[in-house]
């Protein structure tokens, strides 16, 4: 029986009366609340669904009683009802079965219609769109706030349910975000770490990897790789294996020196976060312990204050493409730091000293990319700002995780953050969108007046 030759039309009936009393005045917000609470989407879905199956139940079997239908081989059966939760609202659907009386060994002999054009989600009660909008909600809530603060709702799943929804989609995200950074070649890239609770028993914390594209001439990052416990060298190789990030792409991060290696090569130079200089100095210097702490301000002072005329220099020459006052700039920084280290050596502070020396070429990276016309961060807020969508989600004092819970949350909290379009896109494969470019509908009210 073949029911997908021509498009189906159905038409649903529906009778809507309101009785008011008219010496009362009422805001228009009354009005569309009261709307909202007699669940006409709920009741219009119902009805449709109902409507679409004894269609399609008429097809195989014919019209109701009508003349020579025992003699056809699919026969009108059982009715049963189908309980789901979508976000128009709680349903019961009723919906006819059909009888094969020709169906061969070990085939079903009873099937319902409309299984052939609505999808119920398997045998799940809550529907893809409940489990879309929880997962959403569950980014930055907690689970079971989630739960608790779907309003919109009639119905939503239990915490737990959201978390196994959370962990599906989190892992098809991964998938579908990996299917697109294939071939990125990002030129630039920002990567940071942090920790977040464990409830495994054989750690206590979980190390949370984050590395970023930033395209500086579109004003865009987005995310590369989000990890939890994989080693730095392993996202590099991964990313390289995926052409994801150019040969001699920079890599803008602070100074954890197992990020840097895992990144640098001979064609890839890492540009050390400037922000993060005066702090790291002022530690080394600190635990050098030669220097009064009046002495410790004056040396930071000064090393912040040549990094950051550089930077201000650099905005201002390179979109004019003065490129020798850039140079000139970068000579003058590399010489007074590089003489402050050696007073350093001199002043019994080597490991400050030792600091402004192994960095120093790190620290300039962006202008000296700035003489050649590129544009590079000099810090790594970009991704410092996503490890604060981290934090606010994952590193509350009473939150524990496991590593694949963590994962696949931040999955989704991050994509979500920095990959806006990857995240809607997700989303509209996952709900299955595109199969409403073959509906089509018309609607028809008219207003009759009203009883009193």
């Amino acid at each position: 029986m073949n029911v997908k030759e021509s498009p189906t039309e159905i038409a649903v009936t529906m009778d809507f009366v309101l009785t008011l009393d008219l010496a009362e005045k009422y805001p228009l917000a009354a009005f569309a609340d009261f709307l909202t609470e007699q669940r006409l989407e709920s009741t219009l879905l119902e009805a449709m669904v109902e409507s679409l199956n004894e269609v399609l139940v008429e097809s195989y079997c014919g019209e109701k009683h009508a003349q020579g239908n025992g003699t056809k081989r699919y026969q009108r059966s059982t009715t049963k009802d189908r309980t789901a939760v979508t976000t128009a609202g709680d349903h019961q659907f009723s919906l006819g079965y059909v009888k094969d009386t020709a169906a061969a060994d070990g085939e079903n002999t009873h099937f319902r219609p409309i299984d052939n054009v609505v999808d119920f989600n398997g045998q799940k009660r809550y529907q893809q769109d409940i489990a879309a909008r929880t997962v959403d909600l569950a980014t930055t809530l907690s689970y079971r706030d989630a739960a608790a603060h779907a309003d919109e709702l009639e119905r939503t799943p239990s915490k737990d349910t959201i978390r196994d929804r959370v962990t599906d989609c989190g892992r098809k995200l991964t998938e579908f975000v990996s299917s697109r950074i294939a071939g990125r070649e990002a030129k630039t890239v920002i990567s940071d770490g942090t920790n977040c609770y464990s409830q495994d028993e054989d750690r206590e914390y979980h190390d949370v990897r984050v590395t970023l594209a930033e395209d500086t001439e579109a004003a865009t990052r987005s995310v590369l790789d989000v990890s939890v416990n994989s080693p730095w060298s392993e996202i590099a190789d991964s990313l390289d294996a995926a052409e994801a990030i150019t040969d001699d792409a920079e890599v803008v991060s602070d100074a954890e020196n197992r990020l840097v290696e895992a990144f640098e090569t001979n064609t890839r130079d890492h540009q050390l976060d400037l922000s993060h200089v005066p702090r790291t100095l002022g530690y080394k210097l600190w635990d050098d312990g030669a220097l009064s702490l009046e002495d410790r301000k004056e040396i930071i002072s000064e090393v912040a204050g040549e990094l950051f005329h550089l930077k201000n220099s650099v905005e201002k020459h390179r979109p004019k493409e003065e490129y020798s006052a850039i140079r000139e700039r970068i000579a003058k920084t590399k010489d007074r730091i590089e003489k402050t280290a050696w007073q350093l050596e001199q002043l019994s502070s080597p490991k400050a000293a030792s600091y402004l020396q192994g960095g120093l070429d790190s620290m300039v990276t962006f202008a000296e990319e700035a003489t050649d016309g590129f544009e590079v961060p000099w810090t790594s807020n970009p991704v410092e700002r996503a490890m604060g969508e981290v934090a606010k989600r994952c590193k509350r004092d009473w939150m524990q995780w496991s590593e694949e819970g963590l994962d696949t949350l931040l999955q989704l909290t991050l994509t979500k953050y920095a990959n806006p379009d990857y995240y809607r896109e997700f989303f509209d494969e996952f709900l299955q969108r595109s199969t409403q470019n073959k509906m089509r509908c018309s609607v028809s009210v008219t207003a009759n007046g009203g009883e009193l």
